[in-house]
């Protein structure tokens, strides 16, 4: 393992929309959950329909960023950490109900700062279009999602440019058809990334969403497979993980309710 200390804020940064940046936001909080750490999945695209959603937990009691709209000073991140949802172990902070009044930016950093420190790894949907510098230097690491068409390639050739200002630690997912043959080295290559996955087809996310299931919570998904090694990859920097005590893994662990 490294000695170096492993990455808190984990950017999920979708090129262009409909890549499902959501969907690995979720699943990569839910498999973190999974191995025992204390994980939290965060909207950071507060016009969207809510992470909550992706999750399966719309119906789940629990405060939303609406409910933090108005807050002021700092800001306690136990009792915050507290009154967020729960699904599959993991916490959810997500954008309010369409009309909600939504938090100004800078509550972003506040809120990000005192929920850090009681997670192991916070996961964070950034926009798709528009991601901010601030959002993007709160992350300590960033997974860009990018397809594989030309459209996809000028999106991630912007989207890259503008994150690495900001974040250098960034790691490239590319999600892709039936066809996709050596397409993701060749994205990896033209832009300058370590390809931490190859994010294929998987008929059953939309059947598991059906069923109230959120995307990554079986474990020998796809789906899940995918985030044990983005995770592998980018929160543990591909140390060995078979055998490792989880308190080595998450040395900030503390249980979380589910």
């Amino acid at each position: 393992m490294s000695h170096q200390p492993p990455p808190v804020v984990i950017g999920v940064l979708g090129c262009s929309g409909g890549l499902g940046a959501s969907t690995l936001t979720v699943a990569l909080a839910l498999t973190a959950a999974r191995r025992g750490a204390s994980a939290l999945a965060v909207d950071a695209d507060l016009t969207g329909g809510g992470l909550d959603v992706t999750a399966c937990a719309e119906h789940l009691p629990g405060l939303r960023w609406g409910d933090l709209a108005q807050a002021r000073g700092a800001i306690d991140g136990d009792a915050l950490w507290r009154e967020l949802p729960a699904v599959a172990g993991a916490r959810i902070l997500s954008a309010g109900p369409s009309g909600a009044s939504q938090p100004g930016p800078s509550l972003l950093s506040g809120v990000l700062g005192s929920l850090r420190t009681e997670a192991d790894l916070v996961v964070v949907d950034l926009p798709a279009s528009g991601a901010t510098e601030q959002s993007l230097g709160l992350c300590d690491a960033i997974v860009v999602l990018a397809g594989v068409t030309a459209r996809h390639l000028a999106d991630a050739t912007a989207v890259v440019a503008q994150a690495m200002r900001h974040c250098p630690d960034l790691w490239l997912l590319v999600r892709h058809g039936a066809r996709a043959s050596e397409l993701p080295e060749v994205l990896a290559a033209h832009l300058d990334l370590p390809l931490t996955g190859r994010w294929g087809q998987d008929h059953r996310l939309g059947a598991d969403a059906e069923r109230g299931r959120p995307p990554g919570e079986r474990a020998r998904s796809p789906l899940a497979v995918l985030c044990e090694r983005v995770l592998l990859d980018v929160a543990w920097r591909g140390g060995a993980t078979e055998g490792v005590p989880t308190a080595a893994l998450f040395p900030r662990r503390r249980g979380v309710a589910s």
